[in-house]
């Protein structure tokens, strides 16, 4: 691997090279110049770039098979997060990669006629080994954003159905207890008796949008939701894995766990004359299947995917590249999912 360009070498980069990339720049309107000047951080990827292809013709550096690292160079790393931190479009620093290869060959070729192909090998490859470190911690930051913008958002969400949704209903529900206490009627009493369901549900929806995986593993993390949400009649969740259990994404596991607890809340919400639902995580070398059923009857018609539940759990499956099917038959009924990997060349 060629070394980071020292910053006593940098100096002797020809600025007229500089000059003219701001000039074309401005010309596309880009943000990465202006008047004066382009983006120091250019600034300084362009001078390294020239330097290290100089370096490398003048000293004949053989070119790596692999001209890329991945997890290198620090500085290029940074570059990429500062990219992203000023909303960046991804699209400037290839053309402005594309303009540079263009303006720095013809000029550094000059100087050294039957060079160009030499040249041009080490010009390419002084500017692609930048991107891939550049690129991948730019996706981070944004990644990163996301998963705080979707955590924070659930927070928001669950804290105002607790606060204010939940709150309203309970209060609500306490002055007909009072009302009825007084005069009982058969209407308020069945009033009652939707108020106390509909709280306990909006209770139930608090809690799930506060259920994260965080830290733990997606079998420890269901059977934390089936213990805080078990007791008072509800429908009883067993959680069984089989298989060597492999790492997931942040996102992959927040959307598995996301659908083995709507289809754990669509079963203990719809499943006729069931007495418990089973969560199995069947894990193998190529993928992942998850299966969420429950004891009961099942449906009288085939399920609608089109409803707001099932629906949803599609588009969470599909976001990650899973398939679902939803299984109806007595005994069995609820979802099966699988969320394939990539196999190991000796599986």
């Amino acid at each position: 691997m060629i070394e980071t360009t020292r910053p006593d070498e940098l100096r002797t980069v020809p600025d007229e090279i500089l000059e003219e990339l701001r000039a074309r720049l401005l010309e596309r309107g880009s943000s990465l110049a202006n008047d004066e000047s382009v983006d120091g951080g250019l600034e300084f990827q362009v001078r390294a770039i020239v330097a290290e292809t100089l370096a490398a013709v003048e000293n004949a550096v053989e070119r790596p098979a692999v001209s890329v690292e991945y997890h290198d160079l620090p500085d290029l790393s940074s570059h990429g997060q500062r990219s992203a931190a000023m909303a960046m479009d991804p699209a400037e620093p290839l053309m402005a990669a594309e303009l540079l290869f263009s303006i720095a060959l013809p000029k550094i070729a000059d100087e050294r006629p039957g060079r160009e192909l030499d040249i041009a090998g080490a010009l390419h490859h002084a500017i692609w080994r930048r991107f891939p470190p550049g690129a991948i911690a730019y996706v981070a930051v944004l990644r990163g954003r996301l998963q705080l913008s979707q955590y924070e958002t659930r927070q928001r969400i669950s804290r105002e159905l607790h606060d204010r949704i939940a709150h309203g209903i309970a209060a609500g529900l306490q002055r007909l207890e009072i009302a009825n206490a007084t005069s009982p009627d058969e209407s308020l009493t069945a009033a009652m008796r939707i108020l106390r369901v509909a709280l306990a549900d909006t209770q139930d929806l608090a809690l799930d949008l506060r259920s994260l995986v965080g830290d733990r593993s997606l079998l420890e993390a269901i059977e934390e939701y089936a213990y805080a949400t078990g007791g008072g009649g509800v429908l009883p969740v067993h959680a069984v894995e089989t298989g060597a259990a492999r790492p997931l994404t942040a996102l992959a596991e927040e959307e598995l766990f996301m659908i083995v607890m709507e289809a754990t809340r669509n079963a203990r919400t719809h499943a006729t004359r069931a007495t418990a639902i089973t969560v199995r995580l069947e894990w193998s070398p190529t993928k992942v299947t998850i299966t969420v059923t429950d004891d009961g009857d099942g449906y009288d018609h085939k399920p609608q995917t089109t409803s707001l539940g099932l629906r949803g759990i599609a588009e969470r499956a599909a976001l990650i590249g899973a398939s679902v099917e939803f299984l109806n038959r007595a005994g069995a009924t609820g979802l099966k999912l699988s969320l394939p990997f990539v196999a190991p060349r000796n599986a």
